[in-house]
């Protein structure tokens, strides 16, 4: 079914995103120079965001995995790719980082559509 295979490769397509963001941060959070990074900031900020990335990750993977997708999981992890995009927007607005992390962060917008679509499209499938 095409469906499974979008939400799928969706799912594999993040866990690659959130791995490469786990890289970008993972140097900071240990103190070392993090040339990727927008902003400098302090390696206790950039743990926390490592590890929230690399929990996303894991569950994005989780997910891919298993037979019957959960909805309501997949819902709270566009809400994250969401987040990241739009909080990205807002500080590059209000210049407290380059405006091009927002063009950087857009494949974040798009599997959050993604995944909304597939949520979305899954409740009517069931009601069926």
């Amino acid at each position: 079914m095409l469906r499974n295979r979008i939400i799928r490769g969706a799912l594999w397509s993040s866990v690659a995103l959130n791995l490469l963001g786990v890289a970008v941060f993972l140097p900071a959070a240990m103190g070392l120079r993090a040339p990727l990074l927008p902003i400098a900031g302090p390696p206790c900020y950039a743990a926390q965001v490592t590890l929230v990335i690399g929990l996303f990750c894991g569950v994005y993977a989780w997910l891919a995995l298993q037979p019957v997708i959960n909805r309501p999981l997949l819902v709270v992890g566009a809400l994250g790719k969401l987040g990241f995009f739009l909080s990205a927007g807002v500080y590059a607005a209000t210049g407290d980082i380059p405006a091009k992390v927002v063009p950087q962060s857009a494949p974040d917008l798009i599997l959050a559509m993604v995944f909304l679509w597939w949520a979305g499209t899954e409740r009517s499938t069931r009601a069926a």
